[in-house]
């Protein structure tokens, strides 16, 4: 087998929750006692158009909530929309963070951040959850303006790296975002949980040992 030698990482459900998932929606909704389902009918376009980096927040925000005077603003439901954000799973995030302290300046294992989000959002989580530095690049939606689970997005990861498909493991927590990696010949590992994500690496070659001490 092809050694690995870059790890492609989900950000929102891998890393940290899911930046704007219905879940989400229906928290900040029901703090500003808006109806979902009306919400719901707006937010579908505008909200591919905020992922790929068409819109900015405040373009989505009017084509979604402020079409009609509300009793709170903008930036106030911008607040809301970013402390919901949490770490998910620190146990991943420290993986990563071992596998780029075991490189060396001719060897280790690269790591890239592979998520659909909005500029908004991720310019907020990045820095918010230490994540600047921790990846050598970050192929986001809103940056490169192409979405999973398109081929073009992952030719776009992989051009990025300068790997081959072989060499790229990619981990995500939806289905169709890994079989659109994997149809590009990436390894592909859907996260159940973050033990199993870590045996399943270790199957392919991919450790990060705890230091000692």
């Amino acid at each position: 087998m092809t050694r690995i030698t870059a790890t492609f990482w989900d950000c929102g459900g891998v890393l940290l929750t899911n930046g704007w998932d219905e879940h989400a929606r229906k928290r900040v909704l029901s703090h500003f006692d808006l109806d979902f389902d009306e919400f719901e009918r707006h937010h579908t376009l505008a909200n591919d158009l905020w992922e790929r980096g068409t819109i900015d927040v405040h373009e989505y925000l009017r084509q979604t909530v402020f079409y009609v005077p509300r009793a709170f603003s903008e930036d106030e439901f911008f607040s809301q929309m970013q402390a919901i954000s949490q770490m998910l799973y620190p146990a991943m995030i420290e993986f990563v963070r071992r596998l780029r302290a075991q490189r060396t300046p001719t060897d280790g294992m690269d790591t890239y951040l592979l998520s659909n989000e909005s500029r908004d959002l991720m310019e907020y989580r990045i820095p918010t959850f230490s994540l600047t530095g921790l990846f050598d690049a970050y192929v986001v939606s809103a940056f490169i303006g192409l979405r999973k689970p398109t081929a073009a997005f992952f030719r776009c990861a992989l051009d990025l790296s300068q790997r081959q498909p072989e060499e790229c493991v990619f981990i995500d927590d939806r289905e169709e975002n890994v079989a659109g990696a994997r149809k590009l010949g990436i390894h592909g590992i859907r996260l159940e949980s973050p033990e199993q994500v870590i045996a399943e690496l270790g199957r392919l070659g991919v450790t990060a040992p705890q230091t000692a001490g």
